[in-house]
């Protein structure tokens, strides 16, 4: 049953995702797609993988704040995208949506899981700048909101089964001390 509700739930995050971006698509365009998708997924299913329930209701909160202010955002400001397809251009939602998977993995389990997504959504971000889509303003503005947002909701994981090994000095004492939980 637990696993069954686990795939119910990534299921409804890609759903989710997939209402993120609503233009046409060009050739070319389906790398900044799969990262736009790909990366919140991935980020949802580490979650889930460690069991770091909290963490994925964190990620989920992120995911939704994000989507939604990013939404709001394209349709007050309405800027005109650089290949006059619409004017939903700024914030860029492809990179809001990378860069929330990307932070929420950087805050939550740290620089390790998050280099690499963060390297990923600036792929997304370049991406559609490079076919026109977008202009840098509106890929910074997605990123920096994402992140702002997932940074606002996210804690940092705190492993269950840590050694945490720390100086001690004082004045009869000077070694180390080792804490660890198992």
């Amino acid at each position: 049953m637990k696993s069954l509700v686990k795939i119910g739930i990534a299921g409804l995050f890609i759903f989710m995702s997939s209402f993120t971006y609503a233009e046409e698509k060009k050739s070319g365009d389906m790398a900044a797609d799969i990262g736009t998708v790909g990366i919140p997924v991935i980020a949802g299913s580490i979650a889930l993988y460690k069991e770091d329930y909290d963490g994925f209701w964190m990620f989920a909160k992120g995911a939704a704040y994000t989507l939604v202010a990013t939404q709001a955002l394209k349709y007050t400001v309405k800027e005109e995208r650089p290949n006059g397809e619409d004017n939903l251009s700024f914030p860029s939602g492809h990179s809001s949506s990378a860069f929330q998977g990307a932070s929420y993995l950087q805050f939550r389990y740290g620089w390790e899981y998050g280099l690499p997504a963060y390297i990923g959504a600036g792929l997304v971000g370049y991406s559609r700048v490079e076919n026109e889509h977008h202009y840098w303003r509106d890929v910074i503005a997605g990123a920096v909101l994402a992140t702002t947002i997932q940074y606002l909701v996210t804690d940092k994981y705190i492993d269950s089964n840590q050694v945490m090994i720390v100086p001690v000095i004082n004045q009869d004492q000077v070694g180390i001390a080792a804490s660890f939980s198992f």
